[in-house]
């Protein structure tokens, strides 16, 4: 069940305090429509009523899908406890920021295996260097899955179209591979897990 409370903030901009809603447990379960305000990022938008500045405000918190077990933790805030259960049979993810939490969320909503995703990334990226040296795109974050098309975000605007059967070739090897990472309780996917995890390695004895 998700649950809520109301916090004071301050604004960055004009200093004067206003009061937002903070969600401690989100769960797409009980309320659909909070789903799309999560990964639109729409959920930690605020507007100050005092000067209009608009803002992203990340805090601590856990999403929680219980149909399609799986839950993020979003830590933002290191001085205060991250919010997570330990949850039998769920993927476990924690993230530290506000962007790799809704994309995570994406990623899993999707059904996506995650740890597969971020070696896709790593591939991607460098295919795109390679291609376009004369191009700087520094990140690449997944989007969405549309029919036989997975999209990708490359930077604030661009948007990278690919078919799909690109990811699932390296998941299929993932899956076959047998990997497990040697973590219990929640994980933090990124490009340094990937070179400390084992999974390269595992896939190398394929």
């Amino acid at each position: 069940m998700s649950s809520r409370h109301t916090i004071s903030f301050t604004c960055p901009a004009c200093r004067r305090m206003f009061t937002i809603i903070k969600w401690t447990t989100i769960s797409p379960n009980d309320d659909p429509a909070i789903r799309k305000h999560v990964m639109s990022g729409d959920l930690f938008h605020h507007i100050c009523p005092h000067c209009g500045k608009r803002m992203m405000i990340a805090y601590n918190c856990l999403y929680q899908d219980r149909q399609k077990k799986f839950a993020v933790s979003l830590q933002a805030d290191r001085n205060q406890p991250a919010v997570t259960p330990l949850l039998p049979g769920y993927q476990m993810r924690l993230e530290r920021t506000l962007l790799s939490f809704v994309e995570r969320v994406r990623i899993l909503d999707a059904g996506l295996d995650d740890m597969a995703f971020e070696l896709y990334r790593t591939v991607v990226m460098t295919q795109v260097k390679r291609q376009h040296p004369e191009r700087s795109v520094l990140s690449l974050r997944f989007d969405a899955v549309e029919g036989d098309d997975i999209f990708l975000q490359a930077g604030q605007t661009e948007q990278v179209r690919l078919p799909f059967s690109s990811y699932q070739n390296i998941a299929d090897k993932v899956k076959k591979s047998s990997f497990h990472p040697k973590v219990s309780g929640y994980l933090t996917i990124h490009g340094k897990w990937l070179q400390q995890s084992g999974i390269l390695d595992a896939l190398k004895q394929q």
